[in-house]
């Protein structure tokens, strides 16, 4: 029997060629050309961030992955092209949905997919075992014949009855819808009841990518569950790099940034390009679609960034005064906000009143286990310096003043108890003012620069691990999903201005009006002709 040489070496040949495309960012770039025609590609460093993931979930060591990144950085591309095309080299039998805001979109992803296996290139290196079935080959939905498929849907559309390896969620949202709370909420439904049940016997793994819209679109939606810690892989890609809010992967992922402002693609978004784009945007549209977060650097109405960091290398200041501020919510149910307090101390600095935030907390309770926990905290001792381990009598701690408490539905119960327990608790009563009404009277005595944060002794520069939901809740109001530390805070600061321990610095006494108003108001003998 003749032994084929040259068989045997095209099939060494073919083999090393397949090696060659193992890992999916090879794939990407041999395969553009294909889907994307004489487009130049540009590589970056965040296509294999995001190429490395997409295979971990492919290996089944990421369940669920969730990433925002702007538009235009191949997001659709990578995840709901490429990535089924590839997949499908290692596993034919894989089955993928996909879904975008509109129908429209996923199926033209399909499309890309379903030219890529049929085209010369993928069929010489994986066509014996990647081939459509005939008769099951449409745009919304194909097979192969090893029984993998593909099946292309929009959010809210047709899911049940089909039971896939993989869901891919590409931009859930419409840019243009997202500010809807009945859009939005229609498709965190189609997400929570029908996608999550589809491929459950299968132990399907889910990929979310998108833009951020609002605080309430689905990655905030995904972000906010309790086990979203502990089941989903986070990344996030701003445009511009933002070195306070970068956070790791299961994979040791960093962004590699170093220079804050620095471009996540600087060859294909230019800063003159992105400029342009922040400017058509806006400042939400910009913090959202460009930086992923639904609210202004620093704040939107309220500015975060004029907390100022009390260094952890310094000791506390000598309180005057301490207030606790809460709104309260006795209720154990998840979907109501919970009660919330925040924690001020008073201090003399440059002759001038400060506020240093000392706790604070958010935490569904019964009202039995609210009321114990207010008089535990208002037993509580803040600030002060010790001496041999005992309190130094030059620099004691401070009890609290006052509690201070919203005179609603839900406080008015626990206002009475504490006065019975001879707790020095204070109404405070809004009048017709609402939430946002609120803020904007307090955010002045802010942007005052006499209110401080404590620095995190593990993090330098960045503030203390606790109180920073607090100022993530604040730097989003008045899109955030709840507002319950924005109503401590706002209180707080109102009742300090009402009692005369904070205020807005005065006008320069050298300063004159260029016209005497008064005296000119003098020299008219019929006011009716000013």
């Amino acid at each position: 029997m003749a032994f084929d040489v040259r068989g045997l070496q095209e099939a060494v040949n073919k083999a090393r060629e397949k090696q060659k495309y193992a890992r999916l960012v090879d794939f990407v770039r041999a395969a553009w050309p294909i889907v994307e025609g004489n487009n130049e590609y540009k590589h970056s460093w965040h296509i294999d961030t995001i190429c490395e993931h997409l295979e971990a979930v492919s290996d089944n060591k990421i369940k669920n992955l969730l990433i925002n990144v702007p538009p235009g950085c191949m997001k659709s591309l990578i995840t709901a092209v490429f990535w089924p095309a590839w997949e499908w080299t290692r596993n034919p039998a894989a089955r993928f949905l996909s879904a975008a805001y509109e129908g429209g979109l996923s199926t033209r992803d399909a499309v890309k997919t379903r030219t890529l296996i049929e085209s010369d290139w993928y069929q010489k290196l994986w066509g014996d075992k990647v081939k459509l079935k005939e008769g099951q080959n449409q745009k919304t939905k194909y097979e192969l014949t090893k029984l993998g498929w593909r099946l292309s849907t929009s959010v809210g559309g047709r899911a049940t009855g089909e039971h896939p390896d993989f869901k891919i969620v590409d931009d859930p949202h419409n840019a243009k819808e997202a500010q809807s709370e009945l859009e939005r909420q229609a498709a965190l439904d189609w997400f929570d009841t029908t996608l999550s049940t589809r491929g459950a016997s299968r132990g399907s793994r889910t990929v979310v990518i998108m833009q951020r819209l609002h605080e309430k679109d689905l990655s905030g939606h995904i972000e906010s569950k309790l086990e979203f810690r502990s089941d989903w892989t986070h990344i996030c890609l701003p445009m511009r790099y933002e070195p306070e809010r970068m956070t790791s992967t299961c994979l040791g992922f960093k962004d590699p940034r170093t220079v804050p402002g620095e471009l996540l693609w600087p060859n294909l978004f230019s800063d003159i390009l992105v400029s342009s784009l922040e400017k058509s945007l806006g400042e939400y549209g910009t913090a959202g679609q460009l930086q992923q977060r639904p609210a202004p650097t620093g704040g939107g109405l309220i500015k975060t960034g004029y907390f100022k960091l009390w260094p952890n290398n310094e000791p506390l200041p000598d309180l005057e005064f301490v207030l606790q501020s809460y709104d309260t919510s006795y209720t154990m149910k998840t979907i109501n906000d919970p009660t919330a307090c925040i924690v001020f101390g008073v201090f003399e600095k440059d002759k001038r009143k400060h506020i240093l935030i000392l706790d604070a907390w958010s935490e569904h309770l019964e009202y039995p286990d609210l009321r114990t926990k207010v008089i535990a905290d208002w037993q509580a001792k803040y600030g002060g310096r010790k001496r041999h381990k005992l309190d130094d009598p030059m620099h004691p701690p401070h009890r609290v003043d006052v509690v201070l408490i919203e005179e609603k539905g839900s406080g008015v119960s626990l206002i009475q108890d504490l006065r019975r327990a001879n707790i020095g608790a204070r109404t405070w009563n809004p009048g017709r003012a609402d939430k946002v009404s609120r803020a904007i009277q307090a955010t002045p005595l802010l942007e005052c620069g006499s209110s401080w944060v404590l620095e995190s002794s593990l993090e330098k520069g960045k503030p203390i691990t606790w109180v920073r939901p607090m100022l993530h809740e604040l730097s989003l109001f008045p899109v955030s999903d709840r507002d319950d530390y924005t109503d401590c805070w706002s209180q707080a600061y109102i009742y300090f201005r009402d009692v005369g321990l904070m205020a807005l610095p005065e006008a320069p006494h050298e300063y004159q009006e260029d016209r005497d108003y008064y005296r000119e108001r003098q020299q008219i003998q019929n006011p009716y002709l000013a």
